[in-house]
């Protein structure tokens, strides 16, 4: 009896060994399943303050380079695209070059290698100031040393930043629509005021006017919102910038104006008396108020590049043959 018991009681400690085994192996293999990239949190920051893209970036270009042109093994150039982290020119180039390209793209514009091949790269760009600077250190936290990350500054001004703001967002408009004009108003104020939670007013309103009563700000009153005279003409003097043509003038709230009427517009309501603008010629008064919403002052462009998958799509064609150029 005694024999059967201890062979039953090593039984059961082989099976408890064997389950522990499997148990470690499962948990193992769970730790090194690759996590899935989840996107970057920029609820935190003003809309107008972040812009985000995704670039592409063919690895069968990267490693034709680097074995065909520069000589290097297949598996030194993978370890060298692996190291790889872009620099400021590339995340801030309108229009990339070999190896990158728009994504996505259904095959690679310079060699012609297929989707499979392609490397998205996320970038978002936050740009600098006192409504960006605690979310962007909370999220340069949480990101931390990780190579799946790169991080780079650019230097500029509050007048440049202002240019791009403009070329981005009159990018983003459908000129053609007819709600145009209300978005482009919603994204002045957005970046005027970014305190403000413009999305969610302009839900609620058709129609923005110029107040009569109200000698600053804003209100919302049976789908319509009154700007303070100075805020309305500003918005009028952004519409005019988003869409003007050399031929036809600008569309604003109060219809399509020229230069000429603009300035006349603004001088009539007070808005140029209280910029403090005393140029009688339309154009140099239009360079005055660009010179005033910009300015001279100093802005840093923080760039952030996701490289986690690229890195996990480099890793997936570790065995792959790399295809030839097509052209």
């Amino acid at each position: 009896m005694a024999g059967k018991a201890s062979k039953r009681v090593l039984a059961r400690k082989a099976v408890a060994k064997e389950t522990s085994r499997k148990a470690a192996k499962t948990a193992v293999s769970k730790s090194r399943k690759r996590p899935e990239a989840t996107e970057l949190d920029l609820s935190g920051f003003p809309a107008e303050s972040v812009v985000t893209q995704k670039l592409g970036l063919c690895l069968a270009c990267a490693l034709d380079v680097l074995t065909r042109h520069m000589g290097l093994s297949t598996e030194r150039a993978r370890s060298e695209i692996r190291r790889y982290s872009p620099s400021l020119e590339e995340l801030s180039t309108a229009a990339p070059a070999r190896p990158y390209f728009g994504w996505p793209a259904e095959e690679c514009p310079y060699c012609g290698a297929p989707a499979r091949w392609h490397a998205p790269l996320g970038i978002v760009r936050i740009e600098g100031g006192k409504a960006t600077n605690v979310p962007r250190r909370t999220l340069l936290k949480k990101i931390g040393e990780s190579a799946n990350f790169t991080v780079i500054e650019e230097k500029s001004t509050e007048r440049d930043a202002l240019y791009q703001w403009l070329a981005k967002t009159s990018a983003s408009l459908d000129m053609e629509s007819r709600g145009w004009l209300l978005e482009a108003a919603r994204h002045w104020l957005g970046r005027r005021s970014p305190k403000e939670d413009w999305t969610a007013i302009f839900k609620q309103i058709r129609f923005v006017r110029r107040s009569r009563r109200l000698a600053e700000g804003f209100e919302v009153e049976a789908q319509r919102l009154y700007l303070a005279p100075v805020l309305f003409d500003e918005v009028l003097l952004i519409q005019y910038l988003l869409s003007r043509s050399h031929k036809a003038g600008g569309k604003t709230f109060e219809g399509r104006l020229t230069l000429l009427e603009l300035f006349q517009r603004l001088r009539g309501g007070g808005y140029l008396r209280r910029m403090r603008i005393g140029a009688r010629n339309p154009s140099e008064a239009l360079e005055e108020l660009l010179e005033i919403l910009g300015g001279e002052g100093r802005v840093k462009f923080h760039y952030v590049a996701d490289r986690r998958d690229f890195l996990a799509r480099l890793a997936e064609l570790k065995s792959a043959r790399v295809p030839r150029p097509k052209r």
